[in-house]
């Protein structure tokens, strides 16, 4: 089974009103004990064989040149870095150049995840993004100039207020910058963001479902096709990482926050900062918990992640794969949700119809 290696570097300059993640502004003078950080960590998995690399965040490309090639030499002095290996590097616009995205290409890195999030200044002043429509569309550019030819767009929609004519036209000037990639993200309200303190309230779960019908339509005429709920390609450039994940496999998880999956064993770092680097230094481990998957648990959190994807899950071959059967009361369940079209069955795989991809939380959580 392929391994995936994830790197996470949480520094920002500056922390969007959206964002509830692991990471930080204004913390420079954390940067350098950090990767000295994850060197440490690194070397605890020296020798293992990786079929992807993804490094995210956080904004990675907020770090210096020489800091970024640190980063890659404890990548490649403690890993071995299958030769096709898709090595993505998150990126937000405004934060490199055309000498750093060139630094970027000759290190390795065959993919860039661009966080444009729109290309209304209106909403990414609403969303705190700390650039604009004109800085997105150059860096862009820079990419391509520096010789990048797999760039995966992020596209934030169904705010609160944003009509469907806005997202229509986002849709449209997003896909005709051609990228080989689009990730798409519905504007939740997380616990821990700016949105949050402020109250803010996402668009009704009925709205977000037409937005998200008008986001697909308008993609698939532009020949993305959809390939995860919320994840378009071209032919060819799926991300590996992610399949890696929704199809239940292996990875390392290597930061501040960071988690791991090893055949059923999932563990994870401390995210706090100052926790992560006093436990790297005094022992060389930052792990803060940890659980076991039965054999049954992981074919059920496989199907349910499984049914992400738009190629369904062959039942079947999952219950061989972990050597367990899905429960009764679980088939009639399912065999409920395709009565009623919320999933279908072709073939011996089960895949989620468009009706049941915008209810699929739903349908997860009757699941369980």
């Amino acid at each position: 089974m392929s391994l995936s290696l994830y790197i996470h570097i949480p520094f920002c300059k500056s922390k969007c009103f959206y964002c509830s993640f692991t990471s930080f502004e204004k913390k420079d003078q954390l940067i350098e004990p950090y990767l000295k950080a994850l060197k440490k960590e690194a070397s605890r998995y020296k020798g293992t064989t990786v079929n992807t690399v993804y490094i995210g965040g956080g904004t990675p490309t907020y770090l210096n040149i020489d800091q970024i090639k640190f980063l890659f030499s404890i990548i490649t002095s403690n890993f071995s870095v299958a030769h096709d290996a898709e090595v993505t590097v998150e990126a937000n616009p405004a934060t490199f150049d055309l000498e750093k995205a060139r630094a970027l290409h000759e290190l390795g890195v065959s993919r860039v995840s661009l966080g444009i999030q729109s290309l209304n200044d209106m909403y990414l002043k609403y969303l705190g993004r700390p650039h604009s429509r004109a800085e997105a569309l150059l860096s862009f550019e820079i990419l391509k100039s520096a010789g990048f030819h797999n760039i995966s767009l992020d596209l934030i929609y169904s705010l609160p207020g944003q009509t469907q004519e806005e997202i229509k036209k986002d849709v449209s000037d997003l896909a005709s910058l051609d990228s080989e990639h689009v990730s798409l993200y519905t504007l939740t309200i997380s616990e821990g963001s700016e949105f949050y303190k402020r109250r803010i309230e996402s668009c009704f779960e009925e709205e977000q479902a037409q937005h998200y019908r008008l986001v697909v339509n308008g993609l698939k005429k532009k020949d993305f096709h959809l390939y995860e709920v919320s994840n378009f390609a071209k032919k060819g450039f799926e991300c590996s990482l992610n399949l890696n994940y929704w199809h239940g496999g292996n990875y390392i998880g290597l930061g501040v926050g960071a988690h791991s999956h090893r055949d059923g064993h999932r563990f994870w770092n401390n995210q706090d900062m100052e926790s992560y680097l006093t436990m790297l230094k005094k022992s060389g481990c930052a792990k803060t918990g940890e659980e076991k998957l039965t054999t049954r648990e992981r074919l059920m959190e496989t199907l349910l992640i499984g049914l992400r994807l738009t190629e369904g899950v062959d039942i079947e071959k999952l219950e061989s794969r972990f050597q367990s059967k899905l429960a009764k009361e679980k088939i009639t369940k399912i065999n409920d949700f395709l009565k009623h079209g919320f999933l279908v069955k072709e073939g011996n795989r089960i895949k989620t119809t468009l009706a049941g991809t915008v209810v699929l939380d739903e349908i997860c959580a009757r699941l369980i």
